[in-house]
């Protein structure tokens, strides 16, 4: 399956990339394993969230990164990016919304 990166997540990626300098090679790892991940949750029909190693600080996954995944007609949207370090979880509202402005983008 295919990623596709819209301008909202990006957003997202180049914002945490000012404090956590490895963000992108953390993330182009995850993408290319993304198959063989066992490090995530299910959160509702074709919607995952996933734990992502955080290289720019020794904490592994558990104080890695979470991130919210939709998978659409055998692609991957990311949709949110957020240190676990900085928030617990994200609420369904803002999952919805980064939904519609992911959709608005591709």
């Amino acid at each position: 399956m295919k990623f596709i990166i819209t301008p909202f997540f990006l957003n997202q990626v180049q914002k945490l990339e000012k404090k956590y300098i490895n963000i992108s090679k953390d993330l182009e790892s995850f993408e290319k394993n993304i198959e063989s991940e066992s490090s995530f949750s299910r959160l509702g029909k074709w919607l995952f969230k996933y734990r992502i190693k955080n290289s720019s600080i020794p904490v592994w996954k558990r104080g890695g990164f979470r991130i919210i995944v939709k998978v659409l007609d055998w692609k991957y949207l990311p949709l949110i990016i957020f240190p676990k370090t900085e928030k617990d979880n994200v609420k369904d509202i803002e999952i919805i919304q980064a939904f519609e402005a992911v959709i608005q983008q591709i």
